[in-house]
């Protein structure tokens, strides 16, 4: 992935770490989504809270996996909103969350005492319990552990906002 003028305005911001992605979310009055909200976000089709038996949304997760990741990012925002509004869960980048998730902590880190600078990044989302549920076993297998500090060119994030609770 080339950045500088090849790098399309509209595409997905990567190369953050997951400090400088915490830090531009609060600049702008947010914050990264918890893993759970990014799951519950995640886990809806276009007509509902649980896109599992929306026709086609297990195909279109899996056509993600089946492309190589192109030389420059498309642009957010090209695929219709899911149930809750949220654009490009599935098929953009990996991206930040704000809280470690920890059935996710590697036996590596565990034995180096290192587990408290490791930090979440989804790719996907749902719950694998099913095993006819191929597109959501492979974005929970598709998740990773990294370094706070690390970056890479198909790792970005999203700022979320507490909901105001409306008046009686």
């Amino acid at each position: 992935m080339t950045l500088g003028a090849e790098a399309a305005p509209d595409a997905p911001v990567v190369r953050v770490s997951w400090f400088a992605a915490r830090a531009y979310c609060a600049a702008h009055g947010g914050r990264l989504p918890t893993e759970a909200e990014w799951e519950r976000a995640a886990a809806a089709g276009q007509k509902g809270p649980d896109g599992r038996d929306e026709p086609g949304w297990r195909e279109t997760i899996l056509a993600w996996y089946a492309k190589p990741t192109p030389a420059r990012l498309p642009q957010v925002g090209q695929r219709p909103a899911n149930f809750h509004g949220v654009h490009d869960l599935h098929g953009l980048v990996w991206e930040w969350v704000e809280d470690f998730g920890a059935t996710l902590v590697t036996a590596d880190a565990r034995e180096a005492g290192d587990t408290a600078s490791l930090r979440f990044c989804a790719g996907g989302a749902a719950d694998a319990t099913d095993p006819e549920d191929y597109a959501g076993f492979m974005r929970s297998a598709m998740r990773s552990a990294l370094k706070a500090r690390h970056t890479t060119a198909s790792l970005g994030f999203r700022c979320a906002a507490d909901l105001e609770e409306a008046s009686p």
